[in-house]
This record gives C-alpha cells, structure tokens and sequence, in this order.
C-alpha cells in the first residue's frame, strides 16, 4: 500500500483510507512538489478496489500510469474495471482566458419620471438611470466552471452509484491535482473556492473523500488571489498536509518536510467528540524522495543520520 513509512502518521480508523466525508489539503511549493502524497493516495484506493476520480489540472494520464507502475499499481486496468476515472481538467475548460465580458451581468437601466415642469410648455424630457447589478449568484460568472462542475457532478453520482464490492458500498475519493492551475488560466479565486466547497458538500454527500493539490509558495503570497486561494481552501479543510523545504536548505538525505495538521473541520468534529484523540497527531516529519517508495520519518531519523 503506497508508502508504508506514511500509514503509520495517517488516520487509523479507516486505514488504509482515509476517513469518509473528510476534505483533505495538500499544500506545497515550487521547490517541493507535494504530487508524491497523491500517488500514495491513489495506489492505496486502487489496491482496496475502491472508486478514484482524478481530475488532472496539471498532470497527464500518462504520468499516474508510470508512476502507478513503480508503486505495484496498473491504473490503465483500474480504469477497465470502472474503479479509476481520469478527468483532463484542461480538456473540460477549453477557454483558458478569463471569463467572457458578455456572461458578466449587465447594468439595468429603466426610465426614471421625468421632473415636474414649472412651465407647461416645457417639453419633458426622458431621463434613465442606472440600477446597481443584482446580485450574481455564485459560478455565474464563470459558465466554463460551472459546466465543469455539473461534469464532475454527474459523474461522481454514476460512480457512487456502481457495483458494491463483496466488503459492501465502495468508497469514493475525488482527488483535484492542482488548484492554482484555475488561477493560472484566469478564473479569479473567488469562483475557485466556490468550485471547492461545492465538491466538499458533493462528495461528502456519497460519503467519499475529497483531496485537493494547492501551490503555498512564500514569493506567491504577496498575490492576492493566490493568498486567498490557499487560505480560503485551508478553511474548508479537515485536515492539512504542508510539503515544503528544509529552513536550512538541500540535503542529500532529507528532501522536505510534512507538516500535519489541524484544517478548522476537524477543530469542530473533535469538539462534537466526532474523532477519536489523536485521530491526526499535528506534527513535522521528514521525507525522502526514492526511485519506487517515499521514506517518512521523524526528524533527526534519517538513515544518514543515525
């Protein structure tokens, strides 16, 4: 099952899966590509014979087969029994440019009555004024994304809705491999987010998992947008999982670090005594990038260090 120096720091509940219902974050940088945690995720549902959607904003088919490959998992067969479903995100929103000016709502102009003349034989003369646009509702602006969403929507119904597995109903995870590609081709952060919860409330509806990919570099948080993207995913989140560098720099035997935390959802199911203590310990690990296995240890563990 994907990486197995991991399993041991995830949930235990459910293991090797996550827990239903949840909304998992995966943040990382530019230096520290946190994909390696999604090919975990991926080989491990597929093992189970569980439901994956994948929707690829930044990665290929191609690339999840290969990696698939190295980790004992043939996705292209996964794919052949209905268990994986690969989504070209790209291919599904065809206009890369930002909204179209004419979808966004037009100014209402309706006649206003004209002034009270003083004299009668003033003529009257017609005046508009200009009403302030109704509010939008949310994905309005963005037909693409939200024609995307309604894809996405139908087919995690069809998914939810297939065979049960000898263990009973399977399991669905919904994975989206890079959020900041929305931002990259346009669409502004506001609709983005709206995208997300809309899949949280989506896939905790079919009791499955969402896991989403986002950028949280230190250089990009000066954008706006791209501020408010990471933020506003960590607050949808249960639990968070931060890839990043280490403070001191390269090594040859520690490649980053995994920050495990707390998102605000799990806050509130801890308070309702919704998950057991210690259900995710909040912790920093250390992690090792290999040809066919990713090494998660504690810090100071590391094999050239003892």
């Amino acid at each position: 099952m994907g990486y197995p120096s991991l399993e041991s720091h995830l949930p235990s509940s459910h293991a090797p899966l996550l827990p239903p219902g949840i909304f998992l974050s995966i943040s990382d940088t530019q230096a520290s590509d946190g994909n390696f945690l999604l090919h975990h995720f991926i080989s491990n549902y597929v093992k189970a014979d569980q439901n994956v959607v994948l929707v690829g904003l930044a990665g290929i088919m191609v690339h999840y087969t290969m990696v698939g490959r190295k980790l004992g998992v043939n996705l292209a067969t996964a794919r052949t029994k209905g268990n994986f479903h690969f989504v070209d995100g790209l291919t599904q929103l065809t206009d890369y440019a930002a909204p179209n000016k004419e979808y966004l709502p037009m100014p209402n102009t309706t006649p206003a009555p004209a002034p009270v003349s003083a004299s009668p034989s003033t003529p009257r003369i017609p005046t508009t004024r200009t009403a302030p646009p109704a509010a939008a509702p949310v994905l309005s602006y963005s037909p693409k994304l939200l024609d995307f969403y309604k894809f996405l929507e139908n087919l995690v119904r069809d998914v939810a809705k297939g065979p049960v597995s000898p263990g009973g109903k399977k399991q669905l995870c919904l994975i989206l491999d890079d959020l900041s590609v929305l931002l990259n081709c346009g669409w502004p952060c506001r609709e983005v987010l709206a995208l997300v919860r809309y899949l949280k409330q989506l896939v905790a509806k079919h009791n499955g998992t969402l896991i989403t990919l986002v950028h949280a570099d230190g250089v990009m948080s000066e954008e706006v947008s791209q501020d408010g993207l990471v933020k506003g995913v960590f607050y949808e989140a249960d639990y968070i999982i931060d890839v990043r560098g280490l403070d001191s720099g390269g090594s040859r035997d520690v490649h980053g670090q995994l920050s495990m935390l707390h998102g605000p959802g799990y806050l509130l199911k801890q308070r309702a005594g919704q998950v057991k203590e210690n259900e995710w310990p909040a912790l920093t690990l250390h992690y090792k990038i290999l040809d066919n296995n990713v090494e998660v240890f504690a810090k100071g563990y590391s094999s050239g260090v003892l």
